[in-house]
């Protein structure tokens, strides 16, 4: 099974999630101070929202990557055969 490149990278989830950040963060002080507080919450929400979601994918992705490490590792310790990876 080939992975894709958005299962590889994470370069282009995040370039695409700090170019909305960028817009919405951006926009936060010229809304706000025109058209009061809601406008202007909904705009630090869509600027925090993507860094948000990009911490989610990054903790997990981290989580995936230790787990698939400690099993490698069990594996080649002798502690029992799991999965099949040839030493």
């Amino acid at each position: 099974m080939s992975a894709t490149n958005w299962d590889k990278s994470d370069w282009p989830t995040v370039g695409v999630c700090l170019a909305l950040s960028g817009f919405g963060l951006s926009a936060v002080p010229f809304i706000g101070t025109k058209y009061g507080d809601w406008p202007e919450a909904t705009a630090l929400a869509i600027g925090l929202l993507p860094l948000v979601y990009i911490a989610i994918r990054m903790s997990l992705r981290f989580n995936s990557r230790l787990n698939q490490i400690e099993e490698r590792l069990r594996l080649l310790e002798g502690g029992g055969a799991k999965s099949s990876l040839k030493v």
